[in-house]
């Protein structure tokens, strides 16, 4: 449930982006930089979430989380002024930003070194129905009570998961007293923050640690700064779709995430493999941009959009396979620094790719505004898909160089 409102906080800013460039009068760089900033701190706070899992324990984490999170949507909620908006983003990344880590930590403790790649899918399917959840229903959300009243109802949902969270989630099976499913797992419960920082220290300076990283940031930057903030202003922009209808779009992405985390990792746990279905899934993602950018007329017709926005979803859930990857070559009782790490990347490059995205549109922008939003030209929507792509193809390279972890790791 608290990771279901993590990625609903992520993506949310997509279905109210042009009522917050009307309110506060933002440009495109704005814009995105307010929906960044959310991206900006939980980059920061990965290696920290990582250090929180493994030292002080997963369960405590995420319900301070919970609570960060949730105060900070009350925040964005009640802005009069930009200032304040910025401070809610930053308080809800700040909270939210340690809670993925700290799930798979547990799901490190929980489960068979086998079933991670099932399992971090089995995640994501439940992560991407808060994306589900901030598409069309959000949209039809504001609509009745308006944006503000609809992300106070998400700030308390938020607080009262990460109550569920304390009351109901042990951290390892010792504490029901149950053995350990990895018999080579060194009871972590043990160590404390500082050996959990110097141990980071070896996460870090492991050559084979950065390939995850940087593959997550060119798959993860390019996805978000579509779905979750410039995919609604472009389908309402260039095809002309209602609010409900673009949203309704922006939702087959998050299906084809849905679908998609579950049977990646099931393929790469059958297969005993990560590398090779994460390089296929990598490239296949990478395809739907070129079909974005070169069809014929310079936009997808919109009989084959819903294809293709679902094949973005479902081969962008390749992603999932990187924090296998990080995990496998570092110390098990580490994991949490490691994925940390891994997940580092993915946000780093949301942080990044977000606002360049937005500085593309207003290189391009002729001057048109419609009550308070800009309307960027088609020309300007492929200067900022081709920048986009530029970023994936780079980053996908590099992950020829990720290690594939021993076969009785991942098989």
């Amino acid at each position: 449930m608290s990771y279901l409102m993590v990625y609903f906080h992520r993506v949310a800013p997509a279905v109210v982006s042009d009522l917050l460039m009307s309110e506060f009068n933002l440009s495109g760089a704005v814009l995105g930089n307010l929906a960044a900033t959310y991206f900006y701190v939980y980059t920061l706070m990965q290696l920290p979430a990582g250090v929180l899992a493994d030292g002080v324990g997963a369960k405590k984490t995420i319900f301070w989380g919970m609570t960060i999170s949730g105060v900070g949507s009350l925040i964005f909620a009640a802005s009069s002024i930009l200032s304040f908006a910025f401070i809610g983003r930053i308080l809800i990344g700040l909270g939210v930003s340690v809670i993925f880590v700290s799930m798979l930590k547990i799901v490190t403790e929980w489960f068979p070194a086998k079933q991670f790649g099932t399992m971090s899918g089995t995640a994501l399917f439940i992560g991407n129905s808060g994306a589900v959840l901030a598409a069309t229903p959000l949209a039809y959300l504001v609509s009745l009570w308006g944006w503000r009243i609809s992300f106070s109802l998400v700030g308390g949902v938020g607080i009262f998961a990460g109550i569920l969270t304390l009351l109901l989630v042990k951290d390892r099976p010792s504490e029901l007293n149950l053995p350990s499913p990895n018999e080579t797992l060194n009871p972590s419960a043990g160590m404390g923050v500082k050996d959990v920082i110097h141990g980071l220290g070896t996460v870090m300076k492991n050559p084979s640690s950065w390939p995850p990283f940087a593959v997550f940031f060119g798959i993860y930057g390019s996805l978000m700064a579509f779905q979750g903030v410039w995919g609604l202003p472009f389908l309402v922009q260039q095809y002309g779709m209602e609010r409900f209808e673009a949203s309704s779009n922006l939702l087959i992405i998050a299906v084809g995430l849905v679908i998609g985390c579950p049977v990646i990792g099931y393929i790469s746990d059958r297969i005993g493999k990560r590398k090779l279905p994460l390089l296929a899934s990598s490239l296949m993602y990478a395809l739907c941009w070129i079909v974005m950018l070169t069809w014929p007329g310079g936009k997808p017709a919109p009989f084959v959009l819903p294809f293709l926005l679902f094949a973005m979803g479902f081969f962008a859930s390749g992603f999932i396979l990187l924090w296998g990857c990080a995990k496998d070559v570092n110390p098990i009782e580490l994991s949490g620094c490691a994925i940390g790490l891994a997940n580092m990347g993915g946000f780093f490059g949301a942080a990044i790719v977000q606002p360049l995205f937005g500085w593309a549109l207003d290189k391009k922008w002729m001057g048109l505004v419609e009550e308070g939003v800009r309307i960027y030209p088609l020309e300007a929507w492929r200067f900022a898909f081709l920048l986009a792509l530029v970023i994936l193809i780079s980053t996908t390279l590099i992950g020829i160089f990720i290690k594939e972890p021993k076969q009785d790791k991942c098989v």
